[in-house]
């Protein structure tokens, strides 16, 4: 279990785990990340061991601009903060990050093969101009909840394979928001997007579903 404190400017932070029962966080008053222009890389895997406890991320105090989110949990990340792995993961991943702050870009990839359990993460956001992508890969029990109040955001959610998907998304904001929704196969596909847009120039939201 690994607990962050972290205050000041152009700080880096690279964690791998690799196992199960692993456990980072940050969720008091007194375990923060403040400071703008962060770097924070969190990996973890559960290619061995037995056990079945999943890994988990809380991170729910991320304070500041210019911030640089990659999360991995079986890792493969894409567009491209890289990362890559694809050992037999067993999934059961848990993630729950919350930002506050401009400018941001986070990037998470929760990932399993097709005969494992599923994953679930939330992301709570405030601020202006952020850059969401996010992929859940496999397992069945896909479970997303998205809420950004700010504006000019661009976001990106993807559930794949194995079905089960479901996608919660609440976008607040005056100013144009973009979001493409992908749930793609096998079958079990619903989500709900509520997008207030109170800007002439109108609002985008394209959602595609497989089979």
């Amino acid at each position: 279990e690994i607990t962050i404190k972290q205050d000041g400017d152009n700080f880096d932070l690279d964690i791998t785990q690799i196992g199960y029962d692993n456990i980072i966080k940050q969720w008091t008053a007194s375990e923060k990340i403040v400071g703008d222009d962060n770097t924070i890389i969190i990996k973890q895997s559960r290619d061995r061991g037995t056990g079945t406890e999943p890994n988990v991320i809380e991170i729910r105090r991320v304070w500041g601009d210019g911030n640089t989110l990659k999360l991995a949990q079986g890792y493969q990340i894409g567009t491209n903060g890289n990362f890559s792995h694809d050992g037999s993961e067993y999934g059961d991943t848990f993630a729950h990050i919350n930002i506050t702050g401009d400018d941001n870009t986070v990037l998470m990839t929760q990932r399993t093969n097709s005969s494992s359990s599923g994953h679930e993460y939330w992301l709570h956001l405030e601020g202006d101009n952020n850059d969401i992508y996010t992929v859940q890969r496999e397992g069945g029990s896909q479970y997303i909840n998205l809420d950004i109040y700010n504006d000019f955001n661009e976001v990106d959610l993807r559930q794949t394979n194995a079905g089960d998907h479901y996608m919660s998304v609440i976008l607040n904001g005056t100013e144009p928001t973009d979001i493409s929704v992908i749930q793609n196969g096998w079958n079990s596909k619903s989500y709900s997007v509520t997008n207030f847009c109170y800007t002439a120039g109108g609002c985008s939201i394209n959602v595609t579903q497989g089979n």
